[in-house]
């Protein structure tokens, strides 16, 4: 029997396949320092987990709303309205999802057809092209370089534009480089898109992990010109520290946001209750620990950055936000003909660290390191990424 070939065409995420190794080997004794992970090292704030537990105790484990219980929806519109100047949420164009990436998944599939094309700069997420994929759209990757600081620039997008063309995806701050689209440089982009009939899902997932002087996040969806073609996504995962609750959300317009509504109904049913209350006070009252996580991000950057420096032949931008740095080592392995992808194997095999090559992010030749873990961790990692290159560059890493 034939399986999916839109499943069949989707590819397993790299990112948690490197880092569940990692844990493997963790788990046999190795002392790995994991580099690749996704997701802040961070206990979620106990005010959160007491609003969580809260909840269960008044038994508030029953079926909700489909797109959310509205004091939720409320509390993110709200928060869409003041803090990223998009005026049109209310609590009737929001819905709750399952995380960030159910609703990514949610928009593709509520506005793709079949022979769509979808916009992805690269490097992209992981996960990009297999959703839109599933969706029965095609992704259509946009190379950058870092010269251009991993960003499309206005002349791309518009050569890219066809009569295919559904929608573009941008992610900012980005996972994997760390950069950031300043607000200029989005209304460019926006001007570009005016003239066009395209969707934009701006993932903003990391809006809240953005370091003093520098680029200031800005919300695409709040540009009038292109409003009602923006689907905004956010979540509660990385901000929060609670990747593993899975509460995230996404504002439309209210005809898009109805088939999103669908497809929730018809699948996982709604968010899970008590996490909705959960998710209320983390976006009132967890600012300060917000803040905090923050500014321990923002230190971690300025020290691996200050470590990556001192080893020759390597390059990078300095990260904006997120907990990630793009490092292009192609200068390096290019010399021997070895790929990222070989070289990320045998610093994880040999030297026990685990980053993630930069081909799962389409973007040969790299590597994404994480600065989730400790100032040990990092240290360590960096020293062993260091003496790994060595051994590329004076061939006693033997055969790759």
């Amino acid at each position: 029997m034939k399986l999916s070939h839109r499943v069949l065409s989707a590819a397993e995420s790299q990112t948690l396949a490197i880092s569940a190794k990692a844990k493997a080997m963790r788990a046999q004794g190795i002392a790995v320092v994991n580099l690749s992970a996704g997701e802040p090292d961070f206990a979620t704030p106990q005010i959160i987990k007491d609003a969580a537990i809260r909840a269960l105790e008044e038994d508030f484990t029953h079926y909700t709303p489909v797109p959310g219980i509205l004091p939720l929806r409320q509390v993110v519109a709200e928060k869409l309205c003041c803090e990223n100047g998009i005026e049109g949420a209310t609590p009737e164009t929001v819905v709750i999802t399952a995380g960030a990436k159910h609703a990514i998944f949610c928009a593709l599939l509520a506005i793709c057809n079949d022979g769509d094309e979808v916009l992805i700069p690269a490097p992209y997420w992981v996960s990009y092209p297999s959703i839109v994929r599933i969706a029965g759209a095609e992704p259509k990757v946009l190379e950058t370089g870092e010269a251009q600081q991993w960003k499309i620039t206005p002349k791309q997008l518009h050569s890219a534009i066809t009569p295919k063309t559904k929608c573009l995806i941008l992610n900012s701050p980005s996972n994997p480089t760390g950069v950031m689209y300043s607000p200029d440089e989005l209304r460019a982009l926006a001007e570009v898109l005016a003239q066009h009939d395209v969707f934009v899902i701006s993932d903003e997932i990391y809006e809240k992990i953005v370091f003093n002087k520098g680029i200031p996040h800005f919300s695409i969806g709040s540009i009038p010109e292109i409003a009602s073609r923006v689907i905004t996504v956010n979540g509660l995962s990385k901000a929060y520290a609670m990747t593993g609750w899975r509460i995230g959300y996404a504002t439309a317009t209210k005809a898009v946001i109805d088939q999103m509504k669908k497809l929730i109904g018809q699948s996982v049913t709604h968010a899970t209750s008590f996490v909705q209350k959960a998710a209320i006070v983390a976006l009132q009252e967890a600012g300060e620990a917000v803040a905090q996580m923050r500014q321990v991000f923002e230190r971690r950057r300025n020290l691996i950055v200050q470590l990556l420096n001192q080893i020759p032949g390597i390059s990078f931008p300095v990260p904006d936000g997120a907990f990630y740095v793009f490092v292009n080592l192609s200068e390096r392995l290019a010399a021997v003909g070895w790929s990222a992808e070989q070289f990320a194997h045998y610093l994880l095999e040999k030297y026990a660290v685990a980053t993630v090559p930069g081909e799962a992010f389409g973007q040969p030749g790299c590597i994404r390191i994480s600065y989730a873990t400790s100032d040990e961790q990092i240290r360590q990692g960096i020293e062993r990424l260091h003496q790994a290159l060595e051994d590329v560059a004076t061939g006693s890493a033997g055969e790759k």
